[in-house]
């Protein structure tokens, strides 16, 4: 009987995460042509460089998980990478002349660059839920806006952060342990899964499954809203973070991709863009195959032309799987 239980457990976790099992099975699969391709794969070097490639989208992908969760999307995720890319690969060395030591000036740059991103989504919550506009209309605004502080403030790509700072995020701890991969552990552990189980991320799974039930159990809808696009804000600093760390320089420009490929890692990993399911275990997955295939593409020596237009393949399949509940739904309220 326990048994029975445990299989029917089992089969229904299956069922819902479906989508995230298969992306973790594709990811598999392209780790084991890295393996076959990469000669250093199973040195040191190489979990080291693949952690390093899939960490800057896989925090780019929990900001825009949180805002899909709520039935809603963030299109300036991207401009806020730039911004935040920017202010960091500008202000870094000279805060951190004028403090007097590098580590008080990393400290001080991040912090400011963190504070940027709080309130670049805060903005965006606040003319979303107060000015009751869509949220792809307000981040497609927003992201012009944002684009364009981040070419004032470096108008050319350049910009410098002091070595000591690209080694704490890209290096190795112990010369061992990959410091993305500590990153990343992090966000999973000590992030995501508390906000998972926390009244907050509760409430978005509510809101994204249905508003209007979530509105008379009590949820604030709008505060919970304001909440998932501030951290939507927050967490795309932490990306910029991650980019400036991996560049070590600043480019405005550099970052637009953030935008469509993170929603195409949050869908490959089974976020419904209808809101209310999945989770960001998937979108880890989605953003890691994203980030591997460009790397396999240029081991294979395949032209920069066609490796885009695998990747907007990709893009296209995962916006498709996420559109497929939505298609469902309205096909049974025409058959109803």
């Amino acid at each position: 009987m326990g048994g029975d239980y445990c299989l029917n457990n089992q089969a229904l976790l299956f069922r819902r995460n479906k989508e995230a099992v298969l992306a973790f099975g594709i990811l598999l699969l392209i780790l084991v042509l890295f393996a076959l391709n990469q000669n250093d794969f199973f040195t040191r070097y190489g979990p080291q460089s693949i952690f390093n490639q899939v960490i800057t989208l896989s925090i780019a992908s929990l900001a825009q998980t949180l805002t899909v969760l709520t039935k809603g999307i963030d299109l300036s995720i991207g401009s806020m990478i730039g911004l935040t890319n920017s202010i960091a690969a500008t202000y870094m060395e000279p805060i951190s002349q004028k403090a007097g030591s590098q580590a008080a000036g990393i400290l001080l740059t991040v912090i400011i660059v963190l504070a940027a991103g709080c309130l670049a989504g805060f903005i965006n919550g606040a003319i979303i839920v107060y000015g009751r506009l869509q949220p792809i209309i307000v981040t497609l605004a927003t992201a012009s806006v944002y684009g364009g502080i981040a070419l004032y403030i470096r108008p050319t790509p350049g910009g410098m952060v002091p070595y000591q700072y690209t080694e704490i995020l890209t290096g190795r701890i112990f010369d061992i342990l990959p410091a993305s991969a500590v990153v990343l552990a992090v966000f999973i552990f000590l992030v995501w899964f508390p906000l998972r189980r926390s009244s907050l991320g509760q409430s978005l799974y509510a809101i994204g499954g249905n508003e209007y039930s979530a509105f008379v159990s009590g949820i604030n809808i709008d505060r919970t809203k304001l909440w998932a696009y501030t951290l939507s804000g927050l967490f795309s600093a932490c990306a910029g973070l991650l980019l400036t760390a991996q560049t070590a320089s600043g480019d405005p420009l550099g970052s637009s991709l953030f935008t469509l490929n993170s929603i195409a890692a949050v869908v490959l990993g089974g976020t419904s863009l209808a809101g209310g399911k999945g989770g960001y275990m998937g979108a880890v997955a989605g953003a890691s195959i994203l980030s591997l295939v460009l790397g396999l593409l240029i081991f294979w020596g395949v032209p920069s032309f066609y490796q885009n237009a695998v990747q907007g393949v990709i893009l296209l399949l995962a916006l498709s799987v996420g559109l497929l509940p939505k298609i469902k739904i309205k096909s049974l309220q025409r058959t109803g």
